[in-house]
């Protein structure tokens, strides 16, 4: 028996239409052409039907659906109506703002930032940015050392480690020395949140190590810089803690001597006008403070003796020396802010005679001190200082101030910011 099949192009689906659509579609008697396809999805081969029984067959589901269309039609034809201008229009803002937006709405994309060599995340950017930074930081510690390495070098003091700059009001190096310790310490803040973004990368678990951790120990701190999340990992344990040692270590020594680098401090010199006053023995000792001039009449002042054997006024190298001297360049002065620029020399003509700058040695001089019970003075012959030599201090001026670098506090830095940036 011959077998007739049609096989006519089924009607496209658009991307608004569904089954609603179709149907209503259907019951209004649309162009389409409903066709059947007697194949049993069981059957491989095409079922035996005679062409009568074909007509029947397509005759009897045309009218099936025909019927179900105009039943459907009949009974919600408005609301397929509403229903299919819902789907195709979009929702006014009245009903959106009601409808509740789904969190994973929220979920963007990793964005993939453009670096120097090759495209970064925002990890990447960032820790690259933080190393960046402190090698800054290094590098400009580094040139503060090289810059004040011959004045540290050459310092009179060898018992300090601080390096002034060059002198100036003491209301202008105040203000400098504000505005320099503001930015040290926003240096030192941004300084110590990079090491505890390190530190608590470090401490930190991997994915690789989460199986472990929950089997082990059920859970873990997450976020934070505690080292005791290093034990909850699988390997690595003892890099991260020394990574975390190390990172600990180089942070202390900003917390203590950031404030300390740099300092102000008043310049306490001598008087570099140097005048001589010839006189008998009882004129020097006969001295009246109506005037409000300053003596100096300590007979251990190396600072008086040195400007009458020499012509100029020298601070003692021995600590031992400057603190026995009780006078107001002593080591013992507690009021700054006032400087003299004259120093009048008086001498007794009769005990003193031809020692008036007769000498150019200013250490030897120094070390030429003699003890007297718990105490010692300058002497030579009938010569004494405090008795035949005292001085007079003339000419009171504002003291200067200069802005000082503590070398000690430099190295230490420039040593934890280098491990920093290395690491």
């Amino acid at each position: 028996m011959d077998r007739q099949f049609r096989y006519d192009r089924l009607p496209s689906v658009h991307e608004s239409q569904d089954i609603a659509d179709l149907v209503y579609s259907a019951g209004e008697g649309s162009s389409y052409e409903l066709q059947s396809t007697t194949r049993p999805a069981s059957s491989p081969s095409p079922p035996g039907y005679s062409p009568v029984e074909q007509q029947k067959n397509v005759a009897s589901s045309v009218k099936s659906v025909n019927t179900y269309a105009s039943s459907v039609s009949r009974r919600s034809g408005g609301f397929e109506k509403l229903k299919k201008i819902i789907r195709r229009k979009p929702l006014p803002e009245s009903v959106l703002g009601s409808i509740r937006r789904h969190p994973a709405a929220d979920i963007h994309p990793i964005r993939i930032g453009r670096g120097v060599w090759k495209d970064q995340l925002l990890v990447d950017r960032s820790l690259r940015s933080m190393a960046l930074f402190m090698t800054t930081l290094a590098i400009a510690m580094l040139i503060v050392i090289f810059t004040h390495a011959k004045t540290f070098r050459d310092r009179s003091n060898p018992f300090s480690t601080s390096v002034g700059g060059d002198p100036s009001s003491c209301k202008s190096v105040t203000r400098a020395n504000t505005v320099l310790l503001l930015l040290i310490n926003i240096a030192a803040t941004m300084i110590l949140g990079m090491s505890n973004t390190y530190q608590q990368l470090v401490t930190s678990l991997k994915i690789s190590d989460l199986k472990h951790m929950l089997q082990k120990f059920g859970d873990s701190r997450v976020g934070t810089n505690s080292p005791f999340s290093i034990n909850h990992k699988e390997s690595g344990k003892k890099s991260a803690w020394a990574a975390w040692f190390l990172l600990i270590c180089t942070s202390m020594p900003v917390h203590f001597l950031a404030n300390s680098l740099i300092g102000p401090s008043f310049i306490l010199e001598p008087p570099r006008d140097v005048q001589f006053n010839e006189t008998t023995y009882g004129e020097v000792n006969s001295y009246s403070y109506s005037s409000g001039t300053t003596y100096i009449t300590d007979s251990s002042s190396f600072l008086c003796w040195s400007a009458f054997r020499t012509g100029r006024a020298h601070f003692a190298k021995s600590l031992y020396v400057l603190g026995q001297e009780d006078s107001t360049y002593g080591s013992g002065q507690t009021k700054f802010g006032i400087d003299y620029a004259t120093i009048i020399v008086q001498y007794s003509k009769g005990n003193c005679t031809g020692m008036a700058k007769d000498t150019t040695d200013v250490d030897a001089l120094e070390k030429s001190w003699k003890r007297k019970y718990s105490s010692i003075y300058y002497s030579e012959g009938s010569c004494s200082m405090g008795s035949a030599v005292k001085c007079q201090l003339r000419d009171a001026r504002p003291a200067k101030c200069r802005l000082n670098v503590r070398m000690s506090a430099a190295f230490i830095l420039a040593v934890c910011l280098m491990l920093k940036a290395i690491y």
